[in-house]
């Protein structure tokens, strides 16, 4: 069902693309589209940063991430459109004019747009073009699998005559002889084993014909990766509520359902790294200890021992603010700039369960016995998540899930979390009380109109 509606998705993107007089062409892989599409379509354009205009313009798919990618001088958009008020995501993956990977351009764009052949209802290269294309692309990763293999196998057997001419063009005799051989008989150990030589005779050899040209794309590189440096295309959420509101379920929805819309996502329960601080250790291990606990109860149907997190004594005034200066730095310093930071560049989805503002909502549990004044300037100067979104239920349907507090302390913790959650601009109230579909469904309505918006305004601008 779900890749049905992604080729329907796929079909509607040609589609209003073609209408634009906007060239697409699909370089490989599309053999099971639209049918199956099962990772980054990709592709390669003219002009690629003017997809996301035309597919807004139009308004039948919502773009909803544009990032500029290296070593490939691409384009990676992620593209939804709900369905039944379920997202349906895809990603492409277009090559900026040319094929050009690490600063080399390794085939001009026209050999592509300018030799397509219909395929169904989009474009794709001539058979041996996509193998030579392919072939650099697997020995630059450095990987060649069987599936990939015989990809290569069936291209070269449309035209081995033009495979050898670009083998010839590409690599010295015996190599362009090797490959020649383990695509003739689908055989790539050899070639496996030896592709990052393989691909280091291909690029020295782009490279020796235009050395200045390589140069000034690595320029433009870089630039790009700065860009992204000063406006991380990541985002970075964090979910609040009392005990009990379904915070771990709705985040597990989550890094499922909207993973394609990133390149990767990371969970982190209220502190980001693992942290060389001893007392945050204990912590951990108390964590792991509990959830082992829950695993276990699940398995046997047994009842989870009740833990009170209020059973300690605040520390004093000393030793509190010395926790949050700690935090402060353990958080932000070790957790933030060497964990966090490098994600959100790289385009991750970053969920918190619990952040700093459960300090201010419920200091007993943090064993906080310093000024709230001091623990709220503090919070000024921790990394502010994109979004906030708060999980709420009335305190009878919040206390009936958990009873690790007293029922006056849920409806305390709940009223404290309303208030302090309506006053941040990037905050977001969710009724918890309802199904679990119901309250996945509107939070990943949250999330997928910020990313819309976002890209929405980087086009006006």
């Amino acid at each position: 069902m779900e890749d049905t509606r992604k080729g329907d998705l796929f079909r509607d993107v040609v589609e209003t693309l073609e209408r634009a007089g906007h060239d697409l062409c699909i370089l490989h892989g599309y053999e099971d589209y639209p049918e199956r599409i099962r990772s980054d379509i990709d592709a390669i354009s003219r002009n690629p940063e003017e997809i996301p205009r035309i597919l807004s313009e139009d308004g039948a798919v919502s773009v909803i991430q544009v990032i500029d990618t290296q070593p490939a001088a691409a384009l990676w958009l992620a593209l939804f459109r709900w369905y039944d008020g379920e997202p349906v995501i895809i990603r492409l993956h277009v090559f900026r004019g040319d094929y050009r990977i690490d600063g080399r351009v390794f085939f001009e764009g026209e050999e592509f747009l300018g030799n397509c052949r219909d395929y169904k209802f989009f474009k794709v290269p001539p058979p041996a073009l996509e193998f030579a294309a392919y072939l650099v692309k697997r020995t630059a990763k450095g990987s060649l699998d069987e599936e990939q293999g015989s990809l290569l196998s069936r291209r070269y057997t449309e035209d081995p005559t033009s495979c050898q001419q670009y083998l010839a063009r590409l690599l010295p005799e015996d190599e362009a002889t090797l490959v020649a051989e383990a695509a003739r008989t689908e055989s790539w150990e050899t070639v496996r084993a030896r592709s990052g030589e393989l691909y280091l005779h291909m690029a020295s050899r782009v490279a020796s014909e235009r050395p200045v040209a390589v140069l000034w794309n690595r320029l433009g590189d870089k630039l790009q990766k700065l860009g992204r440096a000063i406006r991380p295309p990541g985002l970075m959420v964090a979910f609040l509520g009392v005990d009990g509101a379904g915070k771990s379920t709705v985040m597990a929805h989550l890094e499922r359902n909207l993973a394609p819309a990133f390149w990767s996502t990371s969970r982190y329960h209220g502190r980001a790294l693992e942290s060389p601080l001893r007392w945050t250790k204990r912590v951990r291990a108390q964590r792991q200890l509990r959830d082992q606990e829950i695993k276990s109860a699940a398995s046997t149907n047994t009842a989870l021992p009740t833990r009170d997190p209020h059973n300690k004594s605040s520390r004093g005034l000393a030793l509190s603010l010395l926790k949050l200066a700690l935090w402060w730095a353990d958080f932000t310093l070790l957790g933030y700039v060497r964990d966090i930071y490098p994600n959100l560049r790289r385009g991750a989805l970053v969920l918190f369960d619990r952040y700093y503002q459960d300090l201010l909502v419920d200091p007993r549990r943090h064993r906080y016995g310093g000024p709230l004044w001091v623990a709220r300037f503090a919070g000024r100067f921790f990394p502010r998540p994109q979004l906030t979104i708060l999980l709420d239920a009335p305190p009878e349907v919040l206390h009936s899930r958990k009873q690790e507090v007293s029922f006056e302390e849920t409806s305390r913790q709940r009223e404290a979390y309303l208030r302090l959650v309506k006053e941040l601009p990037t905050g977001h109230v969710v009724d918890a009380s309802r199904p679990v579909a119901a309250v996945v469904a509107e939070t990943e309505k949250i999330l997928l109109e910020h990313l819309a918006t976002r890209e929405a305004r980087k086009l006006k601008a």
